[in-house]
């Protein structure tokens, strides 16, 4: 009896092992060559012949028909995170009526994305604290749950990456009232199903509302009277709020200011503001924003009886339109990844972690703190990108490429978390520190706001909001505003 055939639709790695498993099998094929991304050609060996890349597996195979050589069956072994790749390699194998076998990678399956005895199709994603190789800061539960448990809570920006976190963790705290706002209909919907269905006794309620309409954000706090708000709506794109500074200011600084003033008023206990590293000596609109939102939060703390606190940190790993989805979206496609400069650096903590850190800095609150979270070290972005393909499966410029697209607008190449190192003092908490700094001068807030209320609202009627205001114009208040903004150009480490 003639020796079956088989050719292998792989990368470089996995085509490798599946040769090795093959070796030791009992009646295995004769195989007679292997696929691979199109990258990987001539770039590594894989133990077989390369017949062509992912889009030649159709006519490879037609020709192959065509000669009277047909084979027996295809050997498909992907990485779970080439989706786009599976469903198309399926759809050919489909189309040409030819047998395939899905064999799960050897690093899927290490990673439990898959059992041993089966090809999922689903991808679970990689170890995200694995990634940046710092394990989650626990929390001081007790602490949180006294200022939680039985409260109303608010979260603005409820549907985004923190803001639906900051529910999850609160729900589970079993407040009285868990109010969830954003002005986006979906993500509100979605995370208030969630919450449904994990904590279904809790009472909620959704707000769809955008928090920079003052007098109705003043309406909603006294009308729900929550005892603790956790603001996290806000803009975070930083090239896109390059080309959108209205829409910056307008979300990141005059939202801050409508809720702060309502709590304010109202009389709320607490609210805590989520704010970034890109507010320290800010190189871009979005991070220059933040700032001034902070600016006006400790400006109001100092005559409030509100508790306001900010909390500042990094990028998150895993949030929407962070850089793991965005590779795990090029990957789908078969890459490249993207990295905007090998140089670049950032510091990250997983979805969760930051969350839960945030909860607690809002415990320990006395009013008018910026807290600093423990980052760690900052994680150089091309390494990263190398840790993620090789966690999926790939290896890194072999399987697929790493492509340098250049830094963009307003992004610099390292971030920090405050101005002064030395100022950062302890907290109860050994993963939150407090940034001890000079309160921001009353009469200098109020020039702030009185220059962007004037821009914003030339006719003082409230018909025309930005309407008036030219891109370059607010772009010259928020430099004349904070003196220690960076110049455009400026993309590389600050100075002190």
């Amino acid at each position: 009896m003639a020796q079956s055939t088989a050719l292998i639709v792989g990368t470089a790695r996995s085509v490798q092992d599946v040769l090795h498993q093959l070796a030791v099998a009992e009646d295995r094929p004769s195989v007679v060559g292997c696929v691979l991304p199109a990258a990987a050609i001539g770039q590594a060996d894989p133990g077989c012949a390369v017949v062509g890349a992912f889009d030649d597996l159709g006519r490879v195979l037609d020709e192959w028909r065509a000669a009277s050589r047909p084979v027996d069956a295809v050997l498909v072994s992907l990485p779970q995170a080439m989706q786009n790749a599976v469903a198309s390699v399926r759809a050919v194998l489909a189309q040409a009526g030819v047998r395939a076998v899905f064999m799960p990678t050897l690093a899927d399956q290490l990673a439990g994305r898959v059992s041993a005895a089966g090809w999922s199709g689903a991808s679970t994603g990689p170890e995200l604290s694995k990634l940046v190789d710092r394990p989650a800061r626990p929390i001081d539960e007790q602490v949180v749950g006294e200022s939680l448990r039985g409260r109303v809570v608010m979260v603005t920006g409820a549907g985004g990456s923190i803001g639906s976190e900051l529910a999850r963790r609160s729900a589970a705290f079993e407040p009285a009232e868990l109010i969830l706002v954003d002005r986006a209909e979906n993500p509100l919907f979605e995370i208030d199903r969630q919450i449904a269905a994990a904590h279904p006794a809790l009472s909620r309620k959704t707000v769809l509302h955008d928090v920079a309409r003052r007098r109705k954000t003043l309406e909603l706090v006294e009308r729900h009277r929550p005892d603790v708000v956790f603001h996290a709506a806000a803009h975070k794109h930083v090239p896109m709020m390059e080309d959108h500074p209205a829409e910056a200011v307008e979300n990141n600084l005059y939202g801050t200011r409508s809720i702060a003033d309502a709590a304010d008023a109202a009389g709320v206990g607490r609210l805590v503001m989520i704010s970034t590293d890109k507010a320290v000596r800010p190189s871009s609109i979005m991070g220059a924003s933040k700032r001034l939102a902070e600016l006006y939060v400790q400006d109001l703390a100092r005559r409030s009886a509100t508790r306001f606190a900010v909390v500042r940190f990094g990028n998150v790993l895993g949030s929407a339109c962070s850089v793991l989805p965005i590779w795990s979206a090029q990957l789908a496609t078969g890459g490249p990844v993207t990295v905007t400069h090998p140089d670049m650096t950032r510091y990250f903590m997983t979805i969760p972690e930051a969350a839960g850190l945030v909860i607690q800095a809002g415990a320990i609150a006395e009013g008018g703190e910026v807290f600093l979270l423990d980052m760690g070290e900052p994680v150089n972005v091309l390494s990263l990108a190398q840790r993620f393909l090789r966690e999926q499966g790939f290896e890194p410029g072999v399987d697929v490429e790493i492509r340098i697209t250049g830094a963009r607008p307003g992004e610099k190449l390292f971030e920090q978390l405050a101005y002064d190192a030395e100022s950062a003092a302890p907290t109860p908490h050994e993963s939150i520190r407090v940034w001890r700094s000079e309160a921001p001068n009353p009469a200098e807030v109020a020039q702030v706001m009185g220059r962007f209320d004037r821009l914003r609202d030339k006719a003082g009627d409230g018909l025309r909001i930005w309407e008036d205001a030219a891109p370059d114009a607010i772009v010259r208040a928020v430099r004349a505003s904070l003196p220690e903004m960076l110049a455009p150009q400026t993309v590389g480490r600050a100075a002190g």
